[in-house]
This record gives structure tokens, sequence and C-alpha cells, in this order.
């Protein structure tokens, strides 16, 4: 519950947040105006990372202990937060961001006590002070800059870092490392928070503030869980823990060396450049790195306990398999590279399919309706407190259908929802319906709705509802949860629960959006769940 509570607070306070400042980001002058580097055509306000930092640090102050290394934490975070908004307004030179970077680094190392003193190929025995503190403050100054530099597409640098924390997390339930599990569940919260405005095409961009906050934050928490949570995992691990990032600027920097420029000069040589340049769509260039990211964590988790020379070896293995198929595939003099506009064309070829979308939608909307009716219909018991709130919800809703084009201004999703929610949560505690319909029709069940989920979006026409690579961050949590529970690390009883309402909140989402009539088997359907849930009061 904890988490759960935690992971929402972050969620409320970031999205709360985002509105107000994107309407004071012009008087502020916190605009990303774009030039021959970037790739978006108009100023959009880079503002984001405030709310996400302070969306953070509140339940970071409300839920963990106040020792040393949160208070710390905290401050570097307020240090990161004063710098990154200053030079999100003035842009600063280049020598005042690493000066604000070092003082939060200091501050965690030396405050907080945050340092890599187990060397790899070192034994066990800590190294000298003299050592490990300048070795840290490298790593964390890196990894700090390194996400910041490859904040480059929307929702790029967010959708790493949270594949990043959800490793983390996992890994620090091993070892119950409860502080930083319920840390990375917080500053996922603000990540999703922030994601609601910056998936493709963005709202609000997080700006420096938001960037080095990410970055700092995976930084300190990979050492954290290597260096004092667990001592049994490989030192080498915080190197795939900030993967993706951390490589793609070291390789920009060397190259920018290798030609005689400054290793901070701005140009467009990072992976998600090259990958733009090799065809594919803003949306594809994410989702491959979200992939490649995928792979580093997933090497890390199964490598945790081996020797240093194993290790070591995939990584430099996965960096080079990286960085060798992009610069293979890349277009150059004499070779064209891999035409992947024209993978494309065939992925999409059934855009534009009336047929496809229609009858998908409409097994989708009578499904979801037979679904939850047929479910509800067996239920022998509802809690008092639920049939109350069907008893609420069901004349205001029945208002809404019936004057629909009036009543806009309230929302169809919030009266939805939470009928979705009631039926699915009491659909899973009944022995009748799991008698009679047993896990593994469920899950084929949701499957199918999937599946005709995902060709209505890909024959959609318009922007209505389109896939985007935070689907694909949604799609690994999950996974992430289905590898938890199979492993007996959460409470089991709720992990199919959460799922199922996911999913049908995903299709009811897309069967509102494309609804044509307001009173449709979908809405009847729900009608009727509300109905019956709402008898069983009297």
């Amino acid at each position: 519950m904890l988490l759960f509570s935690a992971f929402l607070v972050a969620l409320v306070v970031t999205m709360t947040l985002i509105p107000p400042l994107m309407r004071v980001a012009q008087r502020l002058s916190v605009l990303d105006v774009p030039n021959e580097r970037k790739l978006h055509t108009g100023a959009v306000p880079r503002i984001g990372g405030m709310a996400m930092v302070v969306g953070a640090c509140i339940p970071i102050f409300l839920w963990l202990p106040h020792g040393d290394r949160v208070t710390a934490f905290l401050s570097a975070l307020l240090v990161l937060l004063i710098f990154g908004a200053w030079d999100d307004r003035r842009e600063l030179d280049y020598r005042l961001k690493f000066l604000g970077q070092f003082l939060a680094v200091l501050l965690i190392v030396f405050w907080g006590e945050v340092t890599i003193s187990v060397f790899p190929f070192a034994g066990m025995d800590p190294v000298p002070a003299w050592l490990s503190i300048p070795v840290t403050v490298v790593f964390l100054v890196g990894v700090t800059n390194a996400v910041n530099l490859s904040d480059g597409l929307d929702g790029l640098a967010a959708g790493v870092t949270l594949l990043s924390l959800g490793t983390i997390a996992f890994l620090a339930n091993l070892a119950n490392g409860d502080e930083i599990m319920v840390t990375c569940f917080i500053i996922a919260g603000a990540i999703f928070g922030f994601l609601r405005y910056n998936t493709y095409p963005a709202r609000i961009f997080m700006g420096d503030t938001g960037s080095q906050f990410l970055g700092f934050t995976v930084g300190v928490l990979s050492i954290a869980l290597t260096q004092q949570v667990n001592t049994a995992l490989n030192p080498w691990l915080p190197l795939f823990l900030v993967g993706l990032p951390m490589v793609d600027t070291l390789f920009v920097m060397a190259k920018r060396i290798s030609e005689g420029r400054s290793p901070f000069a701005a140009d467009r040589t990072h992976m998600h450049h090259r990958l733009l340049s090799m065809g594919l769509a803003h949306y594809e260039a994410v989702s491959v790195i979200y992939i490649t990211q995928a792979a580093f964590l997933l090497t890390a988790v199964l490598l945790r306990y081996h020797g240093d020379l194993v290790v070591i070896l995939a990584y430099f293995a996965l960096v080079g398999l990286s960085l060798g198929t992009i610069l293979l595939l890349q277009p150059r003099r004499g070779w064209p590279g891999l035409k992947w506009g024209r993978l494309t064309r065939h992925v999409v070829r059934l855009d534009g399919s009336d047929t496809i979308q229609r009858w998908s939608l409409r097994i989708m909307q009578c499904g979801v309706a037979i679904y939850l009716v047929s479910g509800t219909l067996m239920l022998t018991r509802v809690p008092v407190d639920i049939s109350v709130s069907a008893l609420i919800i069901l004349p205001i809703l029945l208002v809404r259908l019936r004057w629909a084009s009036r009543l806009r201004v309230l929302s169809l999703r919030l009266l939805i929802f939470p009928t979705i929610a009631f039926a699915v949560y009491l659909m899973h505690r009944e022995q009748a319906v799991t008698e009679l319909m047993p896990p593994a029709l469920r899950i084929g069940l949701l499957v199918v709705m999937l599946v005709l989920m995902l060709l209505v979006i890909r024959t959609t026409k318009d922007q209505t509802f389109q896939t985007t690579p935070t689907d694909l961050l949604v799609i690994a949590l999950a996974g992430g949860v289905g590898v938890l529970y199979q492993q007996g690390m959460i409470e089991v009883s709720q992990v199919p629960v959460v799922l199922s309402i996911v999913v049908l909140f995903y299709v009811a989402e897309l069967i509102m959006r494309h609804m044509k009539r307001i009173w449709n088997c979908f809405t009847v359907g729900i009608v009727a769940v509300l109905v019956l849930l709402s008898l069983q009061f009297f």
C-alpha cells in the first residue's frame, strides 16, 4: 500500500503542477525555441522538470525516514532545481552547469555517504577515500550529463529512466532495500505524470531541470543499491543500469574530440539523430532506444551475481553490438543504408482500413459489455460501499448519456472507469466467477481485446488514439509485474486485478474516443453493471 500511495501522490502532484506551469512558461521566458539542431517546430515550454522534482520531493519527504542519505538527497535535488531552472531560463555556460552538478554530487557523497568503495577486480575490501570519492563524483556527474544530453526526443529520457528505475526497484526488492524501492516508485510516479504531457507530440519539455534530476537520481540509486544495500551484486552493474545514455554520450564526445572539436559542442550525432536519419519515424526511433536499454537492463538482472570478467565482457559486447548496428546501417557515401521508410510503409499497410476498424470496435464494445455484465450477474455479494457508489454513479451516468451534447463538461471517463474497476475487482474475488471463467479463459479474452485494440489503433485515420512509446513502457511495466507475481514477490491476489483493469481502461478509452453514437452496446453494458451492483444494496 505504501508503494502505491507514494507512486500516486507523485503522479498527482506532477500532473497538477504542469498545466499552471505551462501557462506561466512564456511569461517566465522558459521556452524551448526551435533551431537547426532541434526537431520540434514551435516554441514549447520546458518547465516540466520543476513539476517532476516537486512531485517527487513531497512524497520522499513524507514517507522516507529523514536520515542523512535522504536529507542529503533532497538537498542535492534542491540545488539541481535551482541551477536547472536558471539554465532553462538563461541557457547557462556549461561551466556554471557543472558547478551546480558538482555541488549536488558533493552533498550526496559527503553528507549522504553514497560512494563507490568496492571496485571491480579488487576484491570486497573498500578502496581508500582518496580514490573512491573522485571516482564517485566523476561517475555521478557523468550520468547526470548523459541523461541530460540524451533528452532529444519526446518521451526519450523519461522512458529510458523509467526502465532503469524498474530494474533498480526489482533488484532492491530482492535484498529488502525498501528505501530504494519506495524512491523508485516515487520517481516513476513523477515520470508518468510528466509523460502524460510529453508523449509525442509533446506539449511540454522537462528541460535541464528534469533531465539532470533523472540522471542524478538513477546514478545515486544504482550506487546505493550495489555498494550499500546489496554488496553481493556485481560492482559493474551501475554501468548497465545507467545504460544507453552513458554509452551514447561517451561515443559522441569521443567523436567530437577526434574531429578536433569541443566535446561539449552541440550537433546532431546522438543515437536518436542517427536513427531518424535512417528513416525511422519519431516513435520508432524512441522505441528502438527503449528496446536497446531494456537489453542492457535484462543483462544486468541475469548477470547480477556473476564474476567481474563475465559482466564486463557482456557489457562491452552489448555496447559494440548497439553502436556497431547503428553505424553499419547509417547512410553514408557509397552506402545508402537500410531504407527503414520502406519497412515502415509495409508495417502500416492496413492504415485507413475502415472495415477492420469498424468490426474491431463493434467486437470490443460488445465483448467488454458481455464480459462485465456476465461476471456481475454471478456475484453473490457486493460490499455496501461499492453498492452505494454504484447508486450514486448510475443516475449521473444516465443524465450524462441522455444529454450528452449539453454535459460534455462532465467527463464520461470519470463515471465509466470506476464502474469497470468495481466489476473487475469483485469478479476476481467471486468463487463462482472463477469456476465458470477460469484465469486462462479471462487472460485469453483480455489478449483478444488487446489484439483488437492494436488493430483499431493501426487503422485509425486521425490522431484520436495513436500508439506511442509510452505504451511500450506500460507493457514493459505490466510484464515486470507479471514477473514479480510469478516469483511471489508481491501480493499475488492483486496482480491479475490490476492488469485486467489496466487493459480494460485502455480498451474503454479507445471505444469512447471512437463512439459515433452515445448509446451503444458498451454504454448499455456499463449501465447494466451499475444497475446490478446497485440492486445488491436493497
